[in-house]
């Protein structure tokens, strides 16, 4: 295991505030590496279970190296059941979600907003920089821009503005006691979409790949916190779907790279954001660059 020295410096030349972000990877005598400053990484996803059934295996990878985690969720979940009110199945699906977040040690929050109703728009925008303003992440990591469903494309859009946001010391979310905004943009990476295929069937290629295989196990046990949606599929299917599919997905990405299972991302490289490999030099062991897209 190569973990090495990195030194990044990621600004934010747009808001007029700039911040230096420095991540030192060293090689411990157990082999695991750890991190001198530690590397705070939040998914901002559409839904409970989003995180751990698109990027659980990398996840519990940034666990292990040190860094510190959060889960931010758009919505709790609210239309997530046949049987239950939406009272009920919220209340539910959040203790869920919070559960699967503390048995990573990782920080949870729920921006409030509804299923099928996650939209970028100005109040929305402003719950999610606040919440993201608290956490003061320096990766977030959101759905693939193009995806099976809206809520996950608006929860992309919605984590795309306000990370460019954070930072701007003249954006104000209008939130009671609000948080102090970051010191730097930080990096946007996009996980791939469910199945891997966008609205329209098609693949969206990753950049890198992610091995997953040391995990996957452990990734699926993270998944069954979410015990409501594992019930509702199993009644519906008669079999363990929801596990099955997301072990199946990995593999299917695993095997479009060499690794026995995998997960893929995508680093935003717009204007006015980092362009260092933050999340590839942390995971730099378990990494495969994606090879020429198949014609």
């Amino acid at each position: 295991m190569n973990c090495g020295l990195t030194d990044l410096t990621s600004t934010n030349r747009l808001s007029g505030v700039s911040g230096r972000q420095t991540y030192a990877f060293k090689k411990q005598q157990s082999g695991v590496a750890d991190l001198e400053r530690i590397l705070k990484v939040l998914v901002s996803m559409a839904h409970p279970d989003d995180a751990e059934i698109l990027v659980g295996g990398t996840l519990l990878h940034l666990k292990s190296l040190g860094c510190e985690i959060g889960i931010l969720t758009m919505t709790s979940g609210d239309c997530g059941s046949a049987t239950h009110t939406k009272e009920e199945i919220s209340r539910i699906r959040y203790a869920e979600a919070k559960a699967a977040a503390a048995s990573l040690n990782a920080w949870y929050e729920c921006a409030g907003l509804m299923d099928v109703e996650v939209f970028l728009n100005a109040e929305n925008l402003r719950r999610v920089v606040e919440r993201m303003r608290h956490f003061n992440p320096d990766v977030v990591i959101t759905h693939s821009p193009g995806d099976y469903m809206l809520d996950h494309e608006e929860a992309s859009r919605l984590a795309r503005a306000a990370t460019f946001a954070l930072s701007m010391p003249l954006y104000q979310t209008r939130q009671t006691a609000p948080s102090e905004p970051t010191a730097a943009t930080p990096a946007l990476y996009y996980a791939d979409p469910l199945e891997g295929i966008d609205a329209m069937g098609e693949r969206r290629w990753p950049q890198f790949y992610v091995n997953i295989t040391d995990t996957i196990e452990h990734k699926r046990v993270l998944l069954s916190w979410h015990q409501s949606q594992r019930d509702w599929l199993r009644a519906h299917h008669g079999v363990d779907q929801y596990l099955n599919q997301m072990t199946e997905w990995a593999a299917k990405f695993g095997g479009e790279c060499g690794f026995e299972f995998a997960e893929g991302f995508r680093q935003h490289l717009g204007h006015g954001y980092p362009h260092e490999p933050i999340l590839q030099n942390a995971l730099r062991q378990f990494i495969k660059p994606a090879a020429t897209r198949p014609e």
